[in-house]
């Protein structure tokens, strides 16, 4: 559900690190259980009695995009970054649940385009205004921004990147591109103390680096998993 357009310009820049250089930055930047207690009377003695409500019907697992209808800028990455959000895991935790968590990632990657920004570390960029969410079903709290772009000419799609890291990872790898869009999905996504999952870093390569190292926090086991 759409609730309001905010004016806000943000930038959030991957920038990878080139080794050894080890200060430079990566900046891409109830259902409640409900228990009915009974007063049952029995010569003047009254004992309460928990009934539990019926169990709540699991929630549907997460969907995916469709990758034939073209909407995808990077399908691999993509494919990559749902496997990591799709179950149960610290990663998925860390976003909010699977739910959540898919849900947001399939805004973003919907809005994600291929432009050529430079061939620099530049990996992904949103900018310009964004429009608050509340996803009705789960109640999270989202944003997305007007433009998100993957850099054409960027670490996403040149091949000379060996000595580039993103995090702990050579950004020539699956890894390192997963991590680069759930570094941005951090920026789109409210925790519970109403604050986004990460603060803004467009501009500030060290708060990006310790974004990305967070991130790669909840998410480093999962990431290592898409190799098998």
């Amino acid at each position: 559900m759409r609730r309001s357009v905010v004016p806000f310009a943000f930038a959030a820049w991957v920038l990878l690190l080139l080794e050894p250089c080890a200060a430079r930055a990566a900046a891409c930047c109830l259902e409640e259980v409900a228990l009915r207690s009974t007063a049952l009377f029995d010569e003047g003695r009254a004992e309460a009695v928990e009934v539990a409500a019926p169990p709540a019907a699991p929630a549907p697992a997460p969907t995916p995009l469709d990758l034939s209808s073209g909407q995808v800028a990077d399908k691999s990455s993509y494919s990559d970054v749902f496997r990591v959000l799709k179950d149960e895991n610290a990663c998925s935790q860390f976003f909010g649940g699977p739910q959540s968590a898919v849900t947001v990632f399939n805004q973003f990657a919907r809005r994600l385009r291929l432009k050529r920004l430079g061939a620099n570390s530049v990996g992904v960029v949103m900018s310009g205004d964004y429009t608050l969410y509340q996803d009705m079903k789960t109640g999270q709290s989202y944003r997305i921004f007007d433009e998100s772009s993957l850099n054409t000419e960027g670490p996403f799609r040149r091949k000379d990147t060996a000595r580039m890291r993103v995090g702990g990872f050579p950004a020539d790898t699956r890894q390192a591109r997963a991590l680069m869009l759930l570094h941005e999905l951090g920026h789109l996504i409210k925790g519970k103390d109403g604050r986004w999952l990460l603060p803004n870093d467009g501009g500030d390569a060290v708060l990006s680096e310790s974004n990305t190292r967070e991130v790669e926090s909840h998410c480093r086991a999962t990431l290592l998993a898409l190799d098998n």
